[in-house]
């Protein structure tokens, strides 16, 4: 009987496979290394932060969220620093943000978006954000329209227009299917993932 080999989960970060140059919170795998660097790099998460265009004023403070185009312009920023990603690797970069935007998007007042705090906890210190509980599932249509709609928008953002909505992008990207697949969940665990590769 065949048996079925285990994976450990520092093979993710084998360089070109799934793990990829142009991260936005990983450095470049560097020459003749198998393996991409596991460090986050805080300065990178800092520049991540500043991608967000937006923040408006709440009650207690100024509250930011990470939209579609705030996306597009990290990756943007990201790729024209970094050694060239094939079209694969830059769908695979675009998609684990796109799976961020729709598992954590939130509305507030006439924006939405996922709230900054959030993204820096969860990719500069690998941990779910304080009290967060699922209220959908995250399906793979969305995902790939969502992925979409980034691509749509940095191919923009390189004509030198970076005036696009987050809303006029997702539009032509996708259709009302996309919330019928959001079904409730049963919140997880908060525990420390051992590895991400955004």
């Amino acid at each position: 009987m065949k048996r079925i080999r285990c994976i450990d989960l520092h093979e993710i970060g084998k360089h070109d496979v799934i793990e990829h140059d142009a991260s936005l919170v990983h450095l470049d795998t560097p020459d003749g290394e198998e393996f991409a660097p596991i460090t986050i790099d805080q300065n990178l998460v800092d520049e991540l932060m500043n991608d967000v265009q937006h923040k408006e004023e709440d009650s207690d403070g100024t509250e930011s969220l990470m939209n579609l185009d705030d996306v597009a312009r990290a990756r943007l920023r990201r790729e024209k620093a970094c050694r060239p990603i094939n079209k694969v690797r830059q769908e695979i970069a675009r998609g684990e943000m796109a799976i961020i935007l729709g598992v954590w998007e939130t509305t507030s007042k006439d924006r939405v978006g996922v709230p900054t705090e959030w993204i820096k906890k969860w990719i500069g210190q690998e941990t779910l954000p304080d009290g967060w509980r699922p209220t959908h599932k995250q399906g793979l249509w969305d995902t790939i329209q969502r992925s979409k709609a980034i691509r749509m928008a940095v191919e923009e953002m390189r004509k030198g227009t970076d005036k696009m909505t987050t809303t006029s992008t997702l539009s032509q990207a996708s259709d009302s299917s996309i919330n019928d697949e959001k079904q409730t969940l049963l919140p997880p665990s908060n525990k420390s993932s051992p590895c991400t590769i955004f």
